[in-house]
């Protein structure tokens, strides 16, 4: 597993500050105008879980989109989330949710998907919504979801918005 370097936390220095703030910064784009044209026309019945395998048996077995979410859950569990990846499978979800979990402890698939996962440990919320039966697909609707909220850890975005965060 990747051990992430710690500051000295009881008293640490300017440089441990620094150096650990820029270890997880993170670029978001925030686009109300991509939002409005978001249309993802069913109904997504979405869930969270906890990013661990004592959550296993609770993931849905159908297939559908998911995304990991950063929640802190502070102050009373403020209601504040940093989506950082969109995914799909036409598999079942908890299928797909048992190999990231493998990959966090063997790491062997996408260094920045496993490495968000891996350094925010313990924060980490597998959000998911089953999609059956429905006149739309698993991969359209996350096709439309990275159009709207360009997750910063989606290296594969569509055409229409990719060249616009290369520019970044």
């Amino acid at each position: 597993m990747i051990q992430q370097a710690q500051p000295n936390v009881t008293n640490p220095s300017l440089v441990d500050l620094i150096s650990d703030a820029k270890a997880h910064e993170v670029r978001l784009i925030l686009w109300p105008c991509r939002w409005q044209l978001c249309h993802v026309n069913i109904n997504l019945d979405w869930q969270v879980f906890d990013f661990n395998n004592s959550t296993i048996n609770s993931i849905p077995t159908d297939p559908g989109v998911y995304a990991f979410v950063i929640q802190p859950r502070l102050a009373n569990n403020l209601d504040a989330s940093y989506l950082m990846y969109i995914g799909n499978t036409d598999r079942p979800l908890r299928k797909r949710y048992q190999e990231y979990l493998r990959e966090t402890l063997d790491p062997s698939g996408r260094p920045r998907v496993i490495d968000t996962l891996i350094r925010y440990s313990g924060y980490i919320y597998f959000t998911c919504a089953p999609i059956v039966n429905q006149p739309i697909t698993p991969a359209e609707v996350e096709e439309e979801l990275l159009k709207a909220f360009l997750p910063p850890t989606n290296a594969d975005l569509p055409a229409e918005v990719r060249r616009v965060r290369l520019a970044f």
